[in-house]
């Protein structure tokens, strides 16, 4: 699960070293959770300037009373990593906090599915926008497919996977089971034939077009949303 550090009752010009000694100390491979109370750009910025291509990036809550990242220790330094590696690692990710999810909402611990729903749901999110905001703009504009390619259909699906994502947590705040396993479903079968369209085609394509600066910049700006 790894450790948490919660630097929001710390004097603030000790909150940074802290953080690095913290991550200086792990494991290739280990992680912790950062705790604090306002959004940590400054320090992402840092993290991108100093150990580029070393670590994830992961925000699990942005506020407004807390803001909680998974900074994690890659277990190896990759300076020019692929599109579809940043990708596809948030896909794997997304899917262990579904799974958590799954296992509390069945054994009915309602209020860690919600935790773990709202931090699958965030991530999500920022994935869809990373991808539409980001990704997408630079493939319609090396493949000048706009209205009529890959990007156009995803967008369309982004819009369903949306509507279950808020109808799934409804669900779980209510502590409706029944809601919750018809959005289960319904979620599930649309990114089962999404994330693969994106695995395959989508990021391979983008990979095999892009610069290494533009790679670069797109799983920058990603970070940072």
């Amino acid at each position: 699960m790894g450790q948490i550090l919660d630097v929001r009752n710390m004097v603030p010009k000790d909150r940074h070293p802290r953080i690095f000694d913290t991550y200086k100390e792990l494991n290739p491979g280990e992680s912790f959770v950062l705790i604090n109370d306002h959004e940590p750009k400054p320090l992402l910025y840092q993290f991108q300037n100093e150990h580029d291509g070393e670590f994830e990036w992961w925000p699990l809550e942005q506020g407004p009373q807390a803001w909680r990242v998974r900074i994690e220790k890659r277990t190896e330094i990759v300076r020019d990593r692929s599109l579809t590696d940043y990708f596809q690692t948030d896909h794997k990710r997304l899917d262990g906090i579904f799974a958590k999810f799954e296992d509390s909402a069945e054994s009915g611990s309602w209020g860690e599915a919600a935790i773990e729903f709202r931090e699958f749901r965030l991530g999500l999110k920022r994935h869809i926008k990373a991808e539409e905001e980001i990704l997408f703009p630079l493939f319609e504009e090396k493949t000048g497919m706009h209205d009529n390619g890959p990007t156009f259909v995803m967008k369309m699906e982004h819009k369903e996977i949306h509507e279950w994502l808020d109808k799934i947590l409804s669900g779980t705040e209510a502590e409706n089971s029944a809601q919750v396993s018809e959005g289960k479903t319904a979620l599930m079968n649309i990114l089962a034939d999404h994330n693969m369209k994106e695995e395959h085609i989508l990021y391979p394509e983008s990979d095999s077009f892009a610069t290494d600066a533009e790679r670069a910049q797109v799983i920058k700006k990603a970070q940072l949303l």
